[in-house]
């Protein structure tokens, strides 16, 4: 089950917002995060288990390396179920009309 308030908290950091823009081209290694964000690599870390916590990010496997990346699945899942809301549905329709 999605835990709405760990989603939406995990996303009031500058920093996760800044991954998150990172992780939205593409999966990316703790470390490379660290380094494109001028971050220490456990502050890094910390952050990617935040976001893996609340469903935003996964890891993924590739030999040794772990990558980090969105996970799309949870996140349009979150998304989805709001839609169904009217304000959401306003919301949305509203953001819709921008483009």
């Amino acid at each position: 089950m999605i835990q709405y308030e760990k989603f939406f908290k995990s996303l009031g950091d500058k920093n996760r917002l800044r991954i998150l823009n990172l992780l939205s081209k593409g999966a990316w290694r703790v470390s490379d995060i660290a380094y494109e964000l001028d971050i220490e690599e456990n502050l890094a870390s910390h952050h990617l288990r935040t976001m893996n916590k609340a469903g935003i990010a996964k890891s993924v496997k590739k030999g040794r390396e772990v990558y980090y990346e969105i996970n799309y699945v949870k996140t349009k899942a979150v998304f989805k179920t709001l839609s169904k809301k009217q304000i959401f549905k306003d919301i949305f329709k509203e953001i819709s009309k921008e483009k």
